[in-house]
């Protein structure tokens, strides 16, 4: 690639920021670029199959500059394709350089017109004079994609061996394994990667797929806690820290994520869908309620029932009978003849031991509904109880 021939994509959407990068590069000799306001966007221009250097924003509305990268590598037409990330200098310091293995190199804002020459450059060389590791990587990345496993084992080794200080031939040796079916070369694998970039996402979120296929809720919670560290701000995260929190039985660290999981969902309906569950699975149910009343709750009379309901059965296991009988009269004062609802608060009604009551509301379920068979069993069990009072 010549420098005045190569065709630069700048993703960004900030305007002005834009507006600036375009100067810089028309400054510096490179004619042909074109722009994206997000990842999305972005994509959509590069499937044209004409860009060779992306230059992209990390912060952007729809897909962010890392989703973008994570799509571009794991696509056989695009997965060499070199990118810089551009992202603003903060407290964390080297938070960006580390943060993806994957990225060809960063470009710190506000930025500066030598170093931007310097790495469009260096991304330009890299691809018409690879070095041995460039080599190694991209056909093991090639060999990968084309599911030749055996000989992308071979090429990652030899990555790793040219590189030693490389993260990405043991994450992508860890991916191999993983398609093999083997779990421990994988683990291993992915590990030895954050041994040397400690905040490699891809390699984070690898394990947590391992942990969460084997339901080691302990580790999965450990390596999303990593990612949610480096990624405060995504949703799918935190809801997903919430759930394995949830299951080691640390309820408040749950609710943190889930409370940060309703701030990012802002007025999304389907994420705060997600969060109600959290919450009810978290055993919250007040919070979820709240939630519900503020967010939710609409003329759907069904979705509000199947909510509600939810909430009662919630409440039950929590042992809190009162709510729990709260949360099904207000459902039956939408639909009286609900037949789940009316066989929860029978249900509900026997642990109290209040027999004719139970009694009563199944009676009229098994009116409606005559072939309900859990309501038969439960009215037998009732009547008998009340055999044993008289």
């Amino acid at each position: 690639m010549k420098k005045k021939n190569s065709n630069i994509l700048i993703v960004e959407d900030n305007q002005s920021m834009r507006k600036m990068l375009e100067s810089m590069l028309i400054e510096l000799g490179y004619h042909n670029y074109a722009t994206a306001v997000n990842g999305l966007k972005a994509w959509d221009r590069i499937q044209e199959g004409d860009i060779d250097v992306v230059l992209c924003d990390y912060l952007m509305p729809e897909m962010n500059g890392i989703e973008l990268l994570r799509l571009i590598r794991q696509t056989r037409r695009f997965y060499d394709l070199p990118f810089i990330m551009i992202t603003g200098a903060d407290k964390r310091g080297d938070f960006m350089r580390s943060v993806q293995a994957e990225v060809d190199y960063y470009l710190i804002k506000p930025p500066n017109i030598n170093q931007l020459d310097d790495l469009v450059k260096k991304v330009i060389a890299h691809r018409r004079y690879p070095t041995e590791y460039d080599k190694a990587i991209s056909n093991g990345k090639y060999l990968f994609l084309n599911m030749e496993y055996d000989k992308a084992l071979e090429s990652f080794e030899a990555a790793s061996k040219a590189c030693i200080d490389s993260a990405l031939p043991y994450y992508y040796l860890g991916l191999i394994y993983q398609q093999l079916g083997n779990g421990k070369n994988a683990e291993l694998n992915f590990k030895k990667s954050l041994v040397i970039e400690e905040q490699f996402i891809s390699a984070l979120l690898a394990l947590a797929e391992i942990y969460q296929a084997n339901e080691d809720y302990v580790n999965l919670a450990y390596y999303l806690q990593k990612v949610t560290d480096i990624l405060p701000d995504t949703f799918d995260i935190h809801i997903g820290l919430a759930r394995a929190c949830t299951r080691t039985g640390d309820i408040d660290r749950a609710q943190q994520h889930l409370d940060e999981a309703q701030q990012l969902a802002k007025n999304n309906a389907d994420q705060i869908k997600e969060v109600l569950d959290g919450y009810i699975e978290a055993g919250l149910v007040d919070e979820a309620d709240l939630l519900f009343g503020k967010k939710i709750q609409d003329d759907n009379i069904e979705k509000t029932i199947h909510f509600l309901n939810k909430l009662g059965l919630r409440s039950r296991k929590n042992k809190d009978f009162d709510k729990a009988k709260y949360f099904y009269m207000s459902c039956l004062k939408l639909d009286p003849q609900h037949k789940v609802v009316n066989y929860n608060l029978s249900s509900l009604l026997f642990l109290q031991k209040q027999y004719e009551d139970a009694e009563s509301y199944l009676k009229k379920t098994l009116r409606l509904y005559p072939d309900f068979e859990k309501a038969h069993e439960l009215i037998e069990a009732v009547q008998q109880r009340l055999t044993r009072k008289s």
